[in-house]
């Protein structure tokens, strides 16, 4: 936008200076001349605040692009991390409850294991319980089988009875070796079922955990995401902006530049007529003798003097020449130079003239231009830019000295100074060099 903003300033200066240049001085045609000048001015100053609308709307389009475009990359950076940071949380969901489902079918395995031991640890115990209480109501076998000797028995029945005795104490000594390793096996369970319960226990609390931080993060990220398509309305909103603007510039443009051309012509034609003049009026004197004239040439307008004196005493703060505008920052040429005087301070003709056109332009502020004739055998027009009001109506004849108007810091400008031109048949050139 601002590659395009800039020739069309330059299109519009242009065209409105060269408007300024229209009156011709003339007779016959100075009045009609005067009166297309007079329309075409107040064309261009209707078409004022169309420009400085047009400008602030490419600025702020501008503006609004750039700020979309700044916000909409941070907002789309931070839900990228946001998004990292959710699927960095659902692998780690995944993995808590694959760990979990092994260690609930680990607690259930253990758990069968643990009631199957207890089971077969009830029964032994019974098994040596009844084993006991029938020992005790049966008596001791070995005395049994002893008195039964003493009292004739067959003493192969007492060997017998004996050895049976004997087996069954020693079938009774394995049932309670193998209840106490039962038991023993038995707590070892259990200590394995409370350890993987208070396993699971913990990884179900992590699971929840990231399955929190999983929903505040799905939160973030629409909320983001709402965030971005709104962000990337904007900027569609602010090119569509600028677009409109640039077609609006573009219309502007074209109008300017088919002004510029017929007024350039104009100019050209009016140029060429007061150098016409200069030059009968200078051989008239020198084949008649004739007085008059002066350094002046012979022009029709302006007075004899062939220089021109400073319109305002001051610094010199920017000269004519290429330089970087320090607004726009564009490399460029300074088309005249800046004195640097206060706001209010008058600035006086340097030479006689009549005052062609005064007018705001949104980059030179309120200007005069005047029309001071033929000097050095060319034709000089003087222009005095970002004034702060004028002193003289458009189309009044000055003398050198007179205040044309006061310096001021409208348009383009950093600060209060006179920028002032000098035009020699109708190009720019170096006004120290006319001093």
């Amino acid at each position: 936008m601002t590659r395009l903003r800039k020739p069309l300033l330059a299109l519009a200066l242009s065209a409105m200076l060269v408007a300024g240049f229209s009156a011709p001085t003339f007779g016959g045609e100075k009045d009609d001349i005067k009166r297309e000048q007079r329309q075409n001015n107040k064309k261009l100053k209707d078409a004022k605040d169309e420009v400085q609308e047009s400008t602030k709307a490419a600025r702020d389009a501008k503006l609004a692009l750039i700020n979309a475009n700044t916000k909409l990359s941070a907002a789309e950076s931070e839900l990228g991390r946001t998004r990292g940071k959710l699927a960095v949380a659902q692998a780690e969901d995944a993995r808590l409850r694959a760990e979990l489902d092994k260690a609930e079918a680990q607690l259930s395995a253990a758990e069968a294991r643990l009631e199957k031991a207890e089971r077969e640890l009830k029964q032994s115990r019974g098994a040596v319980e009844s084993f006991a209480v029938e020992s005790v109501m049966a008596g001791d076998a070995g005395l049994k089988a002893f008195g039964d000797l003493l009292r004739g028995n067959d003493p192969g029945l007492f060997s017998e009875q004996m050895s049976a005795k004997t087996s069954i104490g020693d079938a009774q000594v394995a049932v309670m070796q193998e209840l106490a390793a039962s038991e023993v096996m038995l707590g070892i369970e259990r200590d394995q079922v409370e350890r993987l319960r208070d396993q699971v226990a913990d990884q179900k609390q992590q699971a929840e955990a990231v399955v929190v931080q999983m929903e505040a993060l799905t939160v973030q990220a629409q909320a983001q995401a709402a965030s971005v398509a709104k962000l990337v309305s904007a900027r569609a909103g602010a090119k569509r902006n600028a677009d409109a603007t640039l077609a609006e510039d573009l219309r502007l443009q074209q109008e300017l530049e088919a002004d510029r051309l017929r007024l350039e012509s104009q100019m050209a034609e009016i140029v060429r007529k007061e150098l016409e003049a200069a030059e009968r009026a200078r051989k008239k004197r020198r084949g008649g003798g004739g007085g008059g004239g002066g350094d002046n040439g012979g022009g029709t307008t302006g007075d004899s003097g062939g220089t021109l004196s400073r319109p305002v005493n001051g610094p010199i703060t920017s000269p004519y020449g290429m330089r970087r505008h320090p607004i726009t920052g564009v490399y460029k040429l300074h088309d005249g130079t800046d004195f640097g005087v206060g706001c209010g301070v008058p600035i006086r003709a340097p030479a006689g003239g009549t005052i062609v056109s005064q007018y705001y332009n949104s980059a030179y502020g309120n200007r005069v231009i005047l029309n001071n004739g033929v000097k050095r055998g060319k034709s000089v027009i003087t222009t005095y830019n970002h004034l702060s009001r004028f002193a003289r109506s458009s189309g009044s004849k000055v003398r050198r000295g007179e205040v044309i108007g006061y310096v001021g810091t409208t348009g383009y400008s950093t600060g209060c100074h006179l920028h002032f031109m000098v035009l020699a048949n109708g190009s720019t050139t170096n006004p120290m060099n006319w001093f």
